[in-house]
């Protein structure tokens, strides 16, 4: 890990101290958020779910945490290359003494207009799983879009990826990628990954997008009860403007297993947001239903989301946001009823650059 931060003090010092132009050839910039959380309700103990508050220990308790510390590195080595390096750090990322790390998000090269208006990059790169729903949300800071949350994809792969806009002013968009399909981790078997995202942009602040990935022979096939393909299916729309934002999401998961039955997860997702204050004071509110799995009724929970808070901007890159964060549990069949993990919350943010 040391080497890794190392790595990448040299190439800021390279960045700052070969480059004699008016502008720097680097920049740096990154941000974090993190929250003052006190859970004031959930299960005592017993099953505990994929959430960041569903471990029974935290019931009636409060800490500070760290989500996402992020450090970023860009450097443009002519204008058609552009060279990216990403840190990442939060509670979920520590050393083997627990102590707070940092593991590489990204390390790519774009080629910029290899074809008019289409960029080419390779290496560490972002997916395009929900760069356009995350963007209207607006709110990664308070939570991750459905599709994130409840683990149906990844931000970032190992792989090739053209991505470009068509049509008249760039209404349309599109982003093709090749992957591993391991995320930040090396490939560890003979599958790949197949990403496809299409976007339009038919009126003035309208957007709809229709996304899809694909990966097959996952494990082994001769390995019991593992996963053998995966295919996710999303579609989302969202419309902003000055007085309101506004955004719908649909995702479902196929999950084919060797010698059981196959796993279909199903997700919605509404949200908004508005301006009480101009550039000063946001409100903002979101509601998901999730079924882990939609083929089997008999065993599980079904589990909807609730958030909502307001955004003080005490400077445009300063937040502080106090929120409610809750998921409930609805039971399919004859199992146990579980109580909803609530959350009340304190988040701040910052930008820096």
């Amino acid at each position: 890990m040391k080497s890794t931060i190392l790595s990448f003090l040299l190439l800021i010092a390279v960045s700052l101290n070969s480059s004699a132009q008016d502008q720097p050839a680097g920049k740096i910039h990154g941000y974090l958020f993190g929250d003052y959380f006190y859970k004031l309700g959930g299960e005592k103990s017993g099953a505990v779910s994929g959430t960041q508050y569903s471990d029974s220990a935290l019931t009636k308790s409060g800490a500070f945490q760290l989500r996402r510390i992020y450090l970023f590195y860009e450097h443009s080595i002519s204008e058609t290359f552009q060279a990216q390096f990403l840190l990442e750090g939060s509670d979920g990322v520590t050393d083997g003494k627990g102590r707070y790390s940092v593991f590489i998000k990204l390390a790519n090269l774009e080629w910029k207009n290899i074809l008019p208006d289409q960029n080419l990059a390779v290496g560490l790169i972002g997916t395009p799983t929900w760069v356009i729903s995350e963007k209207v949300w607006g709110y990664r800071s308070v939570e991750k879009t459905i599709t994130d949350i409840r683990g149906l994809g990844g931000s970032t792969d190992v792989g090739v990826s053209m991505k470009g806009s068509l049509g008249n002013d760039g209404m349309f968009g599109y982003t093709v990628m090749l992957g591993n399909g391991s995320g930040q981790k090396p490939e560890n078997n003979k599958s790949k990954k197949y990403y496809g995202s299409f976007s339009a942009k038919p009126i003035k602040g309208l957007i709809a997008e229709v996304y899809s990935d694909f990966e097959s022979d996952i494990t082994r096939p001769a390995k019991a009860y593992a996963v053998s393909q995966k295919t996710t299916m999303k579609g989302f729309a969202g419309y902003q403007e000055d007085r309101f934002s506004i955004g719908f999401e649909a995702v479902k998961q196929i999950q084919k297993y060797t010698d059981t039955t196959n796993v279909t997860p199903l997700g919605i997702s509404i949200f908004a947001s508005a301006p009480l204050m101009k550039d000063k004071l946001n409100a903002f509110a979101r509601f998901d239903t999730y079924d882990p799995n939609t083929k089997n009724s008999n065993a599980g929970y079904k589990e909807n989301f609730i958030t909502a808070g307001l955004d003080f901007a005490v400077h445009k890159n300063v937040h502080i946001m106090p929120n409610i964060w809750m998921n409930t549990f609805s039971k399919k069949g004859s199992i146990s009823s579980r109580k909803a993990d609530t959350v009340a919350r304190v988040t701040f943010f910052y930008v820096y650059k």
